[in-house]
């Protein structure tokens, strides 16, 4: 069982084995960084994050709790850096910024890059409550139960935020050509 394997791993490398954290790098450095990349939008800024989040998940090892699986230990970690980070570089585009003529190209169809910058844009301008929820079931993948867990909030909670956000994201996407130009099979 993974979650048993890491827990060993994780004692081997408290114990200071410490070559042994390669191992959960190299387990998960590329879901981490798709995370990661989805909050700050842009791949050097989120090499460099991911990078970040393993060295400091590495520096507190000894405070991990093992009844936690680790991806939601070091997922919440990611999370709070790319947050921090953004608020810092202030780096969410704003949709209002973005030219009109961007969104509508007279007689062609609607481009998957145009609609995934529509998508992408709308999600960036959620607050973080409700952004943090979108990304980790979407973008990570996660079940619900585990998104609590990396969040540390109740399954329901994180239930009502993605309910919220997809109300919301529906509200802001019905305003531009998003929805009009998915393609029916």
């Amino acid at each position: 069982m993974v979650m048993e394997d890491e827990q060993k791993i994780i004692g081997e490398i408290i114990a200071g084995h410490t070559r042994q954290y390669r191992i959960l790098v190299e387990r998960y450095q590329n879901p981490v960084f798709r995370v990661i990349i989805k909050i700050v939008g842009d791949a050097e800024d989120a090499k460099e994050l991911t990078q970040d989040v393993f060295v400091k998940a590495f520096e507190s090892i000894a405070q991990y709790k093992p009844e936690h699986k680790f991806f939601s230990w070091i997922y919440r970690i990611a999370i709070n850096r790319a947050l921090l980070f953004v608020k810092r570089k202030k780096n969410f585009m704003q949709i209002e910024n973005v030219p009109d003529q961007f969104y509508q190209v007279p007689d062609q169809p609607f481009e998957q890059e145009n609609r995934d910058h529509l998508l992408n844009g709308s999600i960036n301008e959620l607050g973080e409550h409700y952004k943090s929820v979108v990304l980790l079931k979407y973008y990570a993948d996660l079940s619900y139960a585990d998104i609590a867990d990396t969040l540390g909030i109740p399954e329901k909670t994180v239930k009502s935020r993605l309910f919220d956000a997809r109300k919301i994201l529906k509200e802001k996407l019905s305003k531009t050509d998003f929805f009009s130009s998915v393609q029916t099979n």
